[in-house]
């Protein structure tokens, strides 16, 4: 119960600074999806299971700063399964969705004819397939073995929390956001 109280407060923050004019755009109201924490039904393994053959290492350390672009969003580029793809880092995503053509890029095979509903988002029910990323690269550190979504519809590759969580640290002050 905690946790849904958290999500909905979650998506009434984002929703609050995404939307000040009171109407939303196709890219934020994408943003703002929700997608339930269960495992990739295409892996058959728990998110346990993959939380264990996670790995993070970096690559060449440091941190990466990113500074707030068009629309108050952070933006980065990050090569997933060996293809570079630009992202929205969002803070609220549970995880990491892909566009379908962003998915196609790094190897992934998509059927929008086998979509499921996968979650839902300001809009009602949200459908695409759940995925697992062998690697993204991302603010100098490799991640291996990340649930991820292909959603249909989606405008925007968001970098979400499969990801952000395992990084060394995320921060924002101000106009920038670090990611460590």
């Amino acid at each position: 119960m905690e946790r849904f109280a958290f999500v909905v407060l979650a998506i009434a923050v984002v929703v609050g600074l995404a939307m000040p004019g009171g109407k939303a755009t196709q890219v934020q109201l994408n943003q703002q999806i929700l997608i339930d924490s269960g495992p990739s039904s295409s892996q058959g393994s728990s998110s346990d299971t993959a939380a264990e053959k996670t790995s993070i290492s970096p690559s060449f350390g440091g941190e990466t700063t990113l500074e707030r672009g068009p629309g108050g969003h952070f933006y980065t580029d990050a090569s997933v399964n060996g293809s570079s793809i630009p992202f929205v880092v969002d803070t609220g995503a549970t995880t990491v969705a892909l566009t379908i053509d962003s998915a196609r890029a790094a190897g992934l095979y998509v059927d929008p004819s086998s979509f499921t509903v996968v979650g839902s988002g300001a809009s009602g029910a949200t459908r695409g397939k759940r995925v697992m990323l062998n690697r993204i690269e991302v603010a100098g550190r490799t991640v291996e073995n990340v649930d991820g979504v292909v959603l249909e519809g989606l405008e925007v590759n968001l970098l979400g929390q499969s990801v952000l969580t395992r990084l060394g640290g995320v921060e924002m002050h101000g106009d920038k956001m670090v990611l460590r």
